[in-house]
């Protein structure tokens, strides 16, 4: 069963989002404990939609759907509007380098990548749509 949330790009429905992919685990059974790599996955998602995919005059809505199944676990989707952007195009960091020859920024989506069993990024009809896949065990 998908459970799909629609709420505008904005910094105060980060918990909503949060919160609904909560819910709807509590609603599966699984403890929600098992949830903080997809919780924190999503959240570095989330804030960089609403930090970045919109103009400041003009914030778009996220489209968040989460889905149960055996096979894979949870399924996330992530949909915006927003400007064209594949987080996942950009070279994974360098852990070996000290923090300061690393640079700012990449960190998020490195870990993105390596919480998750699954990440796609797809462009499709003027949507950005980051679907993210975390499987557990039944």
């Amino acid at each position: 069963m998908n459970k799909t949330l629609v709420l505008s790009a904005r910094l105060e429905n980060l918990e909503a989002f949060l919160a609904h992919i909560r819910n709807s685990a509590t609603d599966r059974g699984l403890d929600v404990k098992l949830l903080y790599p997809v919780e924190l996955s999503l959240e570095e998602v989330l804030v960089n939609i609403i930090s970045y995919a919109y103009p400041e005059e003009k914030k778009g809505n996220i489209e968040l759907t989460c889905s149960w199944d055996s096979q894979h676990g949870v399924t996330i989707k992530v949909v915006d509007y927003g400007a064209a952007f594949d987080p996942l195009a950009k070279p994974d960091p360098d852990t070996n380098l000290s923090f300061y020859e690393r640079g700012i920024g990449g960190l998020g989506i490195f870990l993105t990548k390596k919480m998750m069993d699954e990440v796609v990024y797809e462009r499709s009809h003027d949507k950005n749509i980051l679907t993210m896949i975390k499987q557990y065990p039944r």
